[in-house]
């Protein structure tokens, strides 16, 4: 599951492996850029990891994927 890789691994990481305020700095400029979308892109791009969330098996990691949409600023 590539695509969630990362912001699943940078949300289930402990404070002390990566500090809170690193991980708002690597995201802040991508949810920028994801909430400048029209509606329907932010949708389209949505679907994906929905579908990646139906499919994983670690409940943790399941969690961290269906909140992913809402924390890029996919979903209104």
């Amino acid at each position: 599951m590539p695509l969630l890789d990362d912001p699943v691994r940078l949300d289930l990481s402990e404070d002390d492996a990566l500090a809170p305020e690193a991980t708002t700095e690597v995201l802040q400029p991508v949810i920028a850029l994801l909430q400048e979308l029209p509606e329907q892109d932010r949708q389209a791009r949505a679907e994906p990891i929905n579908q990646c969330a139906q499919e994983e098996t670690a409940p943790n990691r399941q969690l961290t994927a269906w909140e992913t949409p809402e924390t890029l600023g996919l979903l209104a």
